[in-house]
């Protein structure tokens, strides 16, 4: 006789959608990125200012190597991911706001982001520095398939994932 079930209960996988990001999304970027614990992680570990985040955010939609999506889950902002485009290689930057935490937001965002890259043939090689403290995000970074390839000379983890 077979077991009856599961024993571990399984979240459902959140409805995560991918959106190019727009003007009107600067303030809410700039106040994930400005979450303590958005900046304990990051690699400046400051906040920025309106300003700076500004000229940063026009920068960023306006170059053809970099690209900035919004993540909603039924219509709500939940995130945000950038990649960075240097020859068939792509950095990956991904931020989850803090409200959608904890519930696999981060890593549905990193599955939808890499089928993206792949059906519009973005990066053939896709790499992410995350902080070695940072453990949600490189568990997220593995489970989507990922590798360790060492540490940086700032101490962040490199990972990598060759795109198909």
């Amino acid at each position: 006789m077979g077991r009856p079930g599961s024993l571990t209960s399984e979240r459902a996988h959140p409805d995560v959608t991918l959106r190019v990001a727009r003007e009107d999304d600067v303030s809410l970027i700039r106040s994930w990125r400005n979450d303590a614990d958005a900046i304990q992680f990051s690699v400046s570990a400051r906040p920025v200012s309106d300003a700076e985040h500004a000229r940063w955010f026009s920068a960023t939609l306006n170059d053809p190597r970099k690209v900035l999506w919004v993540a909603e889950e039924q219509g709500v902002a939940v995130g945000q991911v950038r990649i960075d485009l240097d020859g068939d290689t792509g950095i990956f930057s991904i931020a989850v706001a803090p409200s959608a935490r904890g519930r696999g937001v981060g890593k549905e965002m990193l599955r939808r982001a890499l089928a993206e890259i792949t059906r519009l043939r973005l990066a053939t090689t896709m790499t992410a520095l995350t902080h070695p403290d940072n453990v949600a995000s490189i568990r997220a970074f593995e489970q989507v398939g990922f590798t360790r390839r060492g540490v940086s000379e700032a101490g962040f983890v490199i990972l990598d994932l060759r795109v198909v």
